[in-house]
């Protein structure tokens, strides 16, 4: 348990410090139409996303309540951390705070980043609106090749807050 403590609280620091992110295109396509807010809630809602950190995989998901759930797996065999949090949709933009846990349950980390949503033709274009430090501004088109289908992070969140008793 003492290892989870350490390894949460040190990968904390280095959660969102990696190139998770595509390479920024710098602006929008000619074109570009902001998605409707049903549309960017469409994407989260019930799905989850996967995040490549550098130390782990970061994994999250939204759920219709306006709550998260979130995991880090580290490379170790036995690393996670875990978060929950909330979310809000407002026109094309979508927000969420995720809360880190340490093995006490006490938030040691929060990461609160704002995302905005545009579509040229079949292609989705994202833009970091706050909350990502060395990202904010950048613009990408491969952030749903990130999500997939259904909460895939419940079943690692339970071991994950388990293990951290």
């Amino acid at each position: 348990m003492m290892k989870f403590a350490i390894g949460v609280v040190i990968s904390m620091a280095f959660v969102f410090s990696a190139p998770v992110f595509a390479k920024n295109e710098g602006k929008l396509p000619k074109g570009a139409v902001e998605l409707s807010e049903q549309e960017v809630k469409d994407l989260y809602v019930g799905n989850t996303v996967k995040y490549d950190v550098g130390d782990g995989l970061v994994y999250y998901t939204w759920f219709a309540d306006g709550t998260l759930k979130g995991v880090k797996v580290g490379k170790k065999k036995g690393e996670y951390g875990y978060a929950d949090g909330t979310w809000t949709g407002t026109g094309n933009t979508f927000c969420f705070t995720s809360n880190w846990k340490d093995k006490s349950g006490e938030t040691k980390f929060v990461y609160k980043p704002c995302k905005s949503w545009w579509r040229v033709g079949k292609q989705i274009w994202t833009k970091n609106i706050s909350g990502d430090d060395q990202y904010d501004g950048d613009i990408y088109n491969n952030e749903v090749k990130k999500m997939s289908k259904g909460d895939k992070v419940t079943p690692m969140f339970d071991k994950a807050k388990a293990a951290a008793k």
